[in-house]
């Protein structure tokens, strides 16, 4: 495939992406910071930050689109809490609801047919010998987000932890959906109490989503 017609592709689709703005609505009893566009509640002495992290984490036009969200807990409580990405849950403005996916599962996702793409947000290759030029140019140098299957491990060391969280302690990492937002215009984030993310939730983080 030419060079210029790569590059004519990735600058259009870079332009159709900067065209999508996600930003929290304001609740009674949540924060916003417009810096960058989260949301913060806090429910019993624990606070959670959520902002959109990737509407489309991994390669273009894949079939599982997979959405990610950037989520910190801050524990200021003097017990132990718990809250696995399973705990999360995503509802679209169209009622639709998705669970939350595993690093292992996003991996297995961005792997397939990765021998015909380059690093995200690009356009996938029709020939090989394409990736092979590229890959001998210093791509790393950029400070765009890399496709993960060229760094699978980022998949897993920026995901939240599954692991408890101790008392007056903290941590961050991205939640994972397969769900495609830009279809819609809202957006909400369920935390439940439990990880069978069933009930009433605990905390709800909604976001408006503009084309």
């Amino acid at each position: 495939m030419p060079t210029k017609f790569i590059l004519v592709v990735s600058i259009l689709l870079l332009c159709s992406a900067c065209s999508v703005s996600v930003s929290p609505i304001a609740t009674p009893t949540g924060i916003i910071n417009p810096e960058d566009n989260s949301l913060t509640e806090t429910h019993d002495g624990v606070s959670f930050t959520v902002k959109l992290d990737q509407l489309s984490f991994g390669p273009y036009q894949q079939v599982d689109n997979i959405t990610s969200f950037h989520v910190s807990i801050n524990n200021q409580t003097e017990s132990q809490i718990s809250f696995p990405s399973s705990a999360f849950l995503l509802k679209d403005g169209n009622g639709r609801q998705y669970r939350s996916i595993t690093p292992e599962r996003v991996r297995e996702i961005v792997s397939k047919d990765s021998v015909y793409l380059i690093p995200y947000p690009y356009v996938g290759y029709y020939y090989l010998e394409d990736q092979a030029r590229v890959a001998y140019q210093n791509t790393f140098s950029s400070s765009l987000p890399f496709y993960a299957e060229y760094h699978p491990q980022d998949i897993f060391t920026q995901a939240l932890t599954e692991e408890p969280l101790l008392k007056n302690s903290n941590a961050s990492g991205l939640v994972y959906f397969i769900a495609d937002l830009e279809r819609s215009n809202y957006a909400e984030l369920l935390i439940f109490p439990d990880q069978e993310a069933s009930g009433e939730p605990l905390l709800k983080f909604p976001f408006t989503i503009k084309k």
